[in-house]
């Protein structure tokens, strides 16, 4: 039983829920995106290794992102970059889930994001939407 609930549970940090906006930017092109630009998601949750987004765009396995998150207490906005881990689709057929893994956090971003995973579930699920 342990080998296949190892298997089961791949994450190695803890995760909590997390409405947000954030924007995913492709830092590369790929064969079936001609085209770059900021694209639009929803945060579902986050933890120090990685964050669930809700899109209308479909991004590849693998693809890297820039991922810029809006969180309270930082209007800069909190910078990593990541991979698409894992893709499912949604109730919503224009909708996706994107499991992205962060591959670069700095210092800065992941203190961010250390406090953001403190803060308490209330405050985290009323941010208001970006208006850039």
């Amino acid at each position: 039983m342990i080998a296949k609930m190892e298997a089961d549970e791949r994450r190695f940090a803890a995760r909590v829920s997390w409405e947000c906006q954030a924007r995913l930017l492709p830092l590369a092109l790929e064969p079936q995106t001609p085209t770059l630009g900021i694209h639009h998601a929803i945060g579902h949750d986050i933890s120090e290794g990685g964050v669930q987004v809700r899109s209308s765009r479909l991004f590849a396995l693998k693809s890297n992102l820039l991922v810029e998150m809006q969180a309270p207490d930082h209007p800069e906005g909190i910078q990593v970059v990541g991979s698409v881990a894992w893709i499912s689709p949604t109730c919503s057929e224009n909708l996706w889930c994107l499991g992205i893994e962060f591959s670069d956090v700095g210092d800065n971003a992941l203190n961010s994001i250390r406090a953001l995973m403190r803060l308490p579930t209330t405050r985290l699920s009323k941010i208001e939407p970006d208006t850039r």
